[in-house]
């Protein structure tokens, strides 16, 4: 048995010991939380995780081609920047996503607030022309078309003129105005409107004046390939350069189709026909266009233009052969 000298000499050390004790277990469960890896459950992640985990050149990269580059450049940057960081595909795709809808939403949001003399767009066409049928002979051709894409409206203006003389004497006149409204049902049908002026007195009319109303329906609508269709009744009237006058009922039909076959160059199919028991007219343009540098584009094309009924000595049939040039605005 101890003695109470001695009790009272060790009591300080076991004081020290116990405490000693106390400071480990309690220190034990703290040091094995932090040595254990964390989970996906322990750790949020943050809403731009994908772009922390990206090297900053690359992020940088990511950043500027999504605020300011093209699609063309964004692909590039997005395709490279997938290939090399797998994980992060998925949250690339969505920031991708987010600015195409992004971008939808400006657009029309700009388009709700544009004025009627504003978002338009078209085209303008000059060239020679090389006639056979009635006349054999060469001739200038112009051409221009206005479109306006609104929300729930598209309109379209259309001008042509394709004029000929030889020594002094004109030998082609074939004049074309047209305005086509149309107001989208849904992202394919739409019901449209056309009123149309034409003069050729080569094939036999001082004037024309057409009044359509149809449906239009867009058959394809791919990124290569574009294919629409219209139809609908149709009332004309036709002054003759015999003088004598025509109006009547008949059918309107219409192709409108474009084929790209590679980067800048497409083949364009258009067609129209008015049907009716007195005389039917039909009409087709087919092109092939090659963009040469920015919006300018040349273009060779093969047009007729045909009358069932011509005026007595005159034939019912002209071709053109065109080579133009196009540019876009």
């Amino acid at each position: 048995m101890l003695s109470p000298t001695i009790c009272d000499s060790m009591r300080p050390m076991m004081i020290v010991r116990a405490l000693s004790l106390l400071l480990v277990l309690a220190a034990a469960p703290v040091a094995a939380e932090d040595t254990q890896p964390p989970t996906a459950a322990s750790v949020a992640t943050p809403p731009d995780a994908a772009d922390q985990q990206l090297p900053p050149a690359v992020q940088a990269m990511v950043n500027d081609a999504l605020t300011s580059g093209t699609d063309a450049e964004l692909a590039a940057v997005v395709k490279f920047a997938r290939r090399a960081y797998p994980t992060q595909a998925s949250a690339l795709d969505s920031r991708i996503a987010a600015r195409t809808a992004r971008r939808a939403a400006e657009a029309r949001e700009r388009i709700a607030e544009a004025g009627p003399l504003e978002n338009w767009h078209g085209r303008g066409e000059i060239g020679v022309t090389r006639s056979t049928g009635n006349v054999d002979n060469l001739g200038l051709y112009g051409s221009l078309s206005l479109t306006r894409e609104g929300l729930s409206w598209k309109h379209q203006i259309r001008a042509s003129a394709n004029v000929q003389e030889t020594d002094g004497v004109r030998t082609q006149e074939q004049l074309l105005a047209a305005y086509e409204p149309h107001y989208k049902v849904n992202d394919r049908l739409s019901a449209y409107g056309l009123l149309q002026a034409e003069r050729d007195p080569f094939l036999g009319f001082d004037s024309r004046y057409s009044a359509s109303l149809g449906l239009g329906y867009a058959l394809v609508k791919g990124q290569h390939v574009t294919v629409n269709l219209q139809g609908g009744p149709a009332f004309r009237i036709e002054n003759q350069t015999t003088g004598a006058d025509e109006e009547g009922f008949s059918g309107r039909a219409a192709l409108d189709a474009r084929i790209q076959l590679r980067p800048g160059v497409a083949l364009t199919q258009n067609a129209t026909a008015f049907l009716d028991s007195e005389g039917n007219t039909f009409t087709s343009a087919t092109g092939l266009e090659a963009q040469l540098v920015g919006r300018l584009s040349a273009r060779v094309s093969y047009n007729v233009q045909y009358e069932s009924r011509p005026t007595d000595g005159l034939l019912g049939t002209d071709t053109q052969s065109r080579v133009s040039l196009v540019y876009g605005f």
